[in-house]
């Protein structure tokens, strides 16, 4: 019988400087199978001539290259399509896996195989050179087997994307049969995608770290505010809405968990425009949306607290901006 392999699919679009570091991390597994696919979407670095040196180095990798830009939904869902083993992960061009993390997901998935994927801890770097302290946390032996229902809960409760897709190895008949990624979804793809896996199978979460997601101005997973939150969180409705309206008939409970789901951003919303008063930032927009998601989050506690903050704060602006025109007056010859 063949040994269970894994299949990982490298998305790039100018991040050829980096394509060396994330191909290597994978390819240092040598105890199962292992292909690698670098797609270069029509980069404008040398990424596609790095990519073929690596091939020519290595006959595990194989590289497509893309005579126009096709976006990374599009080239996902091209990756997917090409997958062939027991397993694959998708493995952005700037991110790496950490040493031994495919072997612990391919075989708690072999002891497991209701699991649909597992995921596990992701460190967040700027330099590779930040990494060289963290090895005592990799080989963490937790593990936790969550049924498929249990996990979607968590997320409606709890609204985040828990999942680093670094870390995120999926069984390849799962994934087939949920299908690619959604190109409505260009912000929270990854997040529907993960509710979808969990509808036909368990979750796996391993307490090692598993993977290393590089943080840099080109990627926009720094902290924001403003337009781009709203827009975060204008994705994650849309990936609820998307997921229950499409799969939601083979999830038991579906309507209270949409509800769930939408109560939970509402609230989330609600904490986001209190702290923006806090900070004087703008927030009338995040309060607007928050009641759009859920039209009752206007009656509960945290919004009732936000908007008396809100009316407190104003009226002591007010009475600030009073007295520095009144000083102002008084100063006048």
């Amino acid at each position: 019988m063949n040994p269970a392999g894994i299949d990982v699919f490298v998305p790039c679009y100018n991040y050829g400087r980096f394509l060396r570091q994330c191909t290597e991390s994978v390819l240092q597994e040598t105890r199962f199978p292992i292909r690698v696919l670098i797609i270069d979407d029509a980069s404008t670095d040398g990424s596609a001539e790095e990519a073929r040196k690596i091939a020519a180095e290595d006959s595990r990798v194989a590289v497509i290259t893309h005579s126009s830009n096709q976006g990374h939904i599009a080239t996902y869902n091209e990756g997917i399509a090409w997958v062939q083993a027991t397993y694959m992960l998708l493995l952005s061009a700037d991110d790496m896996v950490a040493p031994g993390a495919l072997a612990r997901a391919v075989a708690l998935m072999e002891a497991n195989p209701n699991v649909a994927f597992v995921y596990g801890r992701a460190i967040r770097f700027s330099k590779v050179e930040e990494l060289k302290d963290i090895q005592g946390g990799i080989d963490s032996a937790e593990v936790a087997v969550h049924h498929g229902m249990e996990f979607i809960r968590r997320i409606c409760s709890r609204p985040d994307n828990p999942v680093d897709t670094a870390t995120a190895v999926v069984r390849g008949i799962v994934q087939k049969r949920v299908g690619g990624y959604c190109p409505q979804l260009p912000h929270s793809g990854d997040l529907e995608m993960w509710l979808r896996c969990a509808a036909h199978g368990d979750v796996a979460e391993i307490g090692a770290v598993q993977g290393f997601s590089r943080m840099h101005g080109a990627n926009m997973r720094d902290a924001y505010y403003g337009p781009q939150l709203l827009r975060d969180y204008r994705q994650r409705q849309e990936a609820f809405s998307y997921f229950f309206q499409n799969h939601g008939g083979v999830i038991p409970g579906a309507d209270q968990l949409k509800q769930r789901a939408f109560s939970s951003l509402a609230n989330q919303l609600v904490w986001e425009a209190s702290c923006a008063i806090d900070h004087r930032r703008p927030h009338a927009t995040l309060i607007e949306f928050a009641r759009e998601v859920w039209p009752n989050v206007r009656w509960t506690r945290p919004y009732l607290k936000m908007t008396i903050k809100r009316v407190l704060r104003a009226l002591l602006d007010y009475r600030v901006r009073d007295r520095s025109q009144a000083a102002a007056s008084r100063g006048r010859p």
